[in-house]
């Protein structure tokens, strides 16, 4: 029996890119693939079959689910939008515009309404439709950290090739459900996209103690207004 202290044999990150693109490739090509899928970890696995089953592409930009005067009366009135300066004061420190990441906040149906942070990254990850007002479900663009943190109602971390849609596998991302603190109803999604950086051990606490912050104040707040 191996010891849990033994040394582990990991392959390479670009050798496990490389497995994982394989077996999506595959996947969506409609091959028998239960031998690649052994390089894909389960919950990756079960978001791809997902995808298929709701007929997601390979390929193409999200649904914008809320054009610009809809999008922004929606926000004003959605439940976070009361904590949105404590999420970057949490998540965005500093300067936000050349932090290496982009935060983005969603309504528990995965259309994004906020989406902030590195001006450089803001636009690149805009050109795969990674904008405020486009619907990122699990439903509509396959496996993403927001869409399936939503579908499994966890923090989820889904680093670049696990991607199901092929535009956004240059990115990695975190992402955790906000639930409402009484109700426990889901109201949104927080997640952070970038680099290798995001999806670290660190950023799943980060990202996961930011959602708990936020359901604390939003309790808060809804004591106080009753007692007031």
């Amino acid at each position: 029996m191996t010891s849990p202290w033994s040394p582990r044999r990991e392959v390479s990150p670009q050798t496990s890119r490389l497995l994982i693109e394989r077996a999506h490739e595959e996947l969506v090509a409609g091959n028998a693939v239960e031998r690649r899928m052994r390089d894909v970890r389960p919950l990756v696995q079960e978001s791809w079959r997902r995808s298929l089953a709701s007929l997601v592409g390979a390929e193409g930009l999200p649904p914008l689910d809320l054009a610009t005067a809809a999008l922004e009366e929606y926000r004003r009135t959605h439940p976070l939008a009361s904590v949105m300066d404590m999420i970057r004061a949490l998540l965005l420190p500093g300067e936000a515009a050349e932090s290496g990441v982009v935060v983005a906040v969603g309504d528990a149906a995965g259309r994004l309404l906020w989406v902030e942070g590195d001006h450089h990254i803001r636009t690149l990850t805009g050109d795969m439709g990674f904008i405020a007002g486009a619907n990122w479900s699990e439903g509509a663009v396959g496996t993403s950290a927001p869409g399936t943190a939503l579908e499994l109602d966890r923090s989820v971390q889904i680093r670049g090739a696990e991607h199901f849609n092929r535009l956004v596998q240059s990115w990695s991302c975190t992402a955790v459900p906000v639930h409402d603190p009484e109700s426990r109803r889901i109201l949104g999604v927080i997640d952070v996209t970038g680099g290798d950086d995001t999806i670290t051990p660190q950023a799943q606490l980060l990202v996961d103690a930011t959602a708990r912050a936020i359901e604390g104040e939003l309790l808060v707040a809804r004591l106080r207004a009753r007692a007031a």
